[in-house]
Formats: structure tokens, sequence, C-alpha cells
């Protein structure tokens, strides 16, 4: 190849195998997987073209029948046939509206899809069927929607197939009845060549300057840029910040930068997809520390609230939330504070300030009373008091509660 397109499927589901038909690698799904009799789902395929001029995919799908020989389809797919044009290297999301047939039975079941690509021309291969190495993490073990896969790769691998069996299953009837599907089948282009333009620019300044970016980045002064901002981006989200508030969200989000920089093999999945935002924007890159602050605060805070799960996890050697519950509140916190839109104060707490406790020590700023700032933060959390007396709210409660004393067990006096 000479030249390797980056890998955007791993941005949108976790795909260490995936299949592959011609040059078109392919990752179904049925949402939901378990669809309730006369409910409806959502047949998702991600299609990420691996071939460097344009084709034509079309899926057949086959769905399973009731009874032998011409028994009757127990799902109704409004197309036989689903074609989706792609130009080379495009990447994108085929969305089809399914219903369970009337008087389809319970059961596990599989629908089958049947591929066919055909290339305009003679076509060279611009992203590898399989990847051995990629970016890994003892803090994070979940990529999906952090801009890291993208620029420092995942491994996967792909089968070579024109057939592929979709598993699902049909379950009780749901109530109350589900409304049916909004709109019919569409494609979302999810990534184009265009795009790589950008992160090849991004990728280069980013490489020219590291040296500058890495003294740049240096924890005092990116500290006290991030207190700033963090409480900047906390009043417009209807957040005013306590001191200790303060001071631990300043210091879980420089502990997330450091991550990276600190790190050259993966620095890149910090500083790219910010250098990007600002390449597109056609603002300075001049002061890194400002370029972060500013333009890639959302990217940022992505980062953190993952390793911020990573870091309880670890510390109580558990994960308490689940996979899904995680990559929503990871979109969201950022989001919001990214975007200026109300956030409830308890989701700053989870997983952000919790985590703070535990990396308090690792971010050291001359002249900080640790213990001071630990009680701070536990003032703070006290005087919260009425929005952790929600009983939903009692586990995390618990947990923010114990992870701040033990810090304190461990400050100095």
């Amino acid at each position: 190849m000479a030249l390797e397109y980056p890998d955007i499927i791993c941005e949108y589901i976790e795909a260490a195998q995936r299949y592959e038909s011609d040059g078109v690698q392919i990752v179904p799904s049925l949402e939901p997987a378990e669809i309730p009799i006369d409910g409806y789902a959502m047949l998702i395929l991600l299609l990420q073209s691996a071939i460097d001029v344009p084709t034509e995919v079309v899926v057949r799908p086959e769905p399973p029948v009731a009874g032998r020989l011409r028994g009757t389809p127990l799902l109704e797919i409004g197309d036989a046939e689903l074609r989706v044009r792609l130009e080379s290297a495009q990447v994108g999301a085929l969305y089809v509206p399914v219903k369970v047939a009337t008087g389809a039975r319970e059961g596990q079941y599989e629908l089958q899809l049947h591929v066919t690509v055909k290339a305009e021309r003679a076509a060279r291969r611009i992203r590898p069927p399989q990847k051995p190495d990629g970016f890994r993490d003892e803090l994070l073990d979940d990529l999906v929607g952090l801009d890291l896969g993208r620029v420092l790769g995942v491994r996967y691998t792909t089968t070579p197939t024109r057939k592929i069996a979709l598993p699902f299953a049909i379950a009780r009837r749901a109530e109350p009845p589900q409304p049916p599907p909004t709109s019919a089948s569409k494609f979302e282009t999810l990534w184009r060549v265009e795009d790589m333009d950008w992160q090849i620019k991004a990728q280069r300044e980013v490489t020219e300057r590291r040296t500058y970016i890495a003294d740049a980045m240096a924890t005092e002064p990116l500290y006290a840029g991030l207190l700033i901002e963090g409480h900047e981006r906390c009043a417009r989200a209807g957040i005013q910040l306590r001191i200790g508030e303060a001071i631990a969200l300043s210091k879980v989000l420089t502990f997330a930068a450091r991550h990276f920089v600190d790190n050259d093999a993966i620095a890149d999945g910090l500083l790219v997809p910010i250098w990007e935002i600002a390449l597109r924007l056609g603002v300075s890159t001049d002061d890194p520390r400002w370029v972060v602050r500013k333009i890639g605060f959302g990217h940022l805070t992505r980062l953190a609230v993952a390793l911020s799960f990573g870091l309880i996890a670890k510390a109580i050697n558990a994960q308490p939330w689940g996979l899904e519950e995680r990559r929503g509140l990871i979109q969201e916190i950022s989001s919001r504070l990214d975007g200026g839109d109300s956030l409830p104060v308890e989701l700053l707490y989870i997983p952000l300030l919790a985590a703070s406790s535990i990396i308090a020590q690792q971010v050291s700023i001359p002249g900080e009373n640790l213990r001071q700032s630990l009680e701070l933060l536990k003032a703070a959390k006290q005087a919260r008091a009425e929005v952790f007396a929600d009983p939903e709210l009692a586990q995390s409660s618990a947990l923010i509660d114990r992870l701040l004393e033990t810090a304190l067990a461990h400050s100095a006096a």
C-alpha cells in the first residue's frame, strides 16, 4: 500500500473481527438484537472501503422463514436488494428498518445477508485486511468514540465472505406496542477521502513541532490554564464550582493531557484530533496550551472521562458502570461542557471528580497542600448533599466518599 487510510469503523463500534467482501469491510448488527413480536429493529451495516476506486455494494437479505420450504419470512424488510455506492476509501452506515412479521413465534434465528461488491476498475488496497498491532492502554478498555483508533490504530482481523449470518431473537410482545420507524432505508456517510487531508495536515504539524508542543504542555502552566477554563466551562453549563471542585477538575484534566503527552507513542491520540479542529477552523496554533484549552477542550474531556472510568475500576478492582452507560456519559459530559449546555453537577462527580482523588498526588503543583485540596473537595461534596440525597445516586455517592477517604488517609498531614 502506497498510503494506508485510517480505520474509521473502530470509532463507531468495537470490531476486532469484521467481514470483508471484495475490498469492502462490513460490520452488521441488528438493534435491538432481541426484537419483540410485532416489533421493530434497525439493521445497520457499517461499510468501509479498503480499496482506492468506487464500488457498488449490493446486499440481499434472506430472512428466516416459518415452516418448511415455502414458509412465510419472519422479518419484513422493505427492499429485496440494498444498494450502496461507495467512493474510494469511503466509510458509511446503511440503516434499514426491519419488522417482525405478524404471527412470528419466539425463538433464536439468523438473518442471512448475501453480499456482492463490484469495483469500477482495477483497484489497489488502501486499508489492510488485518492489523496485528494497535493502541492499547490499561486504563482504556473501550476506544469507541474517542478519536483514538483512527489516529493510533486498533487491532482487527477480517474474514473474507460473501454470506453473513446475523443471529437475533424474537421475544415476547412489547408493552406498550412499539411505534413504527420514522424513515425508510438511508445511507449516512461517516468519512470521505477529503477528511484524510485534514488528518495528514494535523499530523504533519504536530510531528514538526512535537518538542515545542511538549514543552508548552508542562504540568504547572497546563494546570493553571485548565483551572480557569474548567471554571468557565462549568459556569456556562450551569455549575458554579467550589474551589475544591475546581482544583479536582483541573487535576484530572491535566492528568489526562499528561498521560498522552508523556508517551511519544500515543501523544498523537490527544494532539492530532485537536489540531485537526484548529486547522478546519482556520485558527492559529502558535500557542499549544491555548489550542488545547479552547479548541480541544471537548476532546480532552472525552479522554479524561474515559480514563477516569479506568482509574476507578483499577482502584476498586471492579467496573461499576456498564459499557453503554460509560459510552453515553463520555459523550454527554464532554459535549455539554464543550458546547455550554446544562450539565447536572452529579455528572461532574461521576466519574471525573471521583477519579481526581485517585491521581491527586500524581499531579503535583508547587506550594499546594495536598490534604487541604482533598479536604476542600470533601467539603464541596458535602455541600451538594441535596443532590446526592437522590436514592439513585446513593451507590455513586458512597463510592466518591470512599475514594476521598482513601486519598486523605494517604496524604501528608
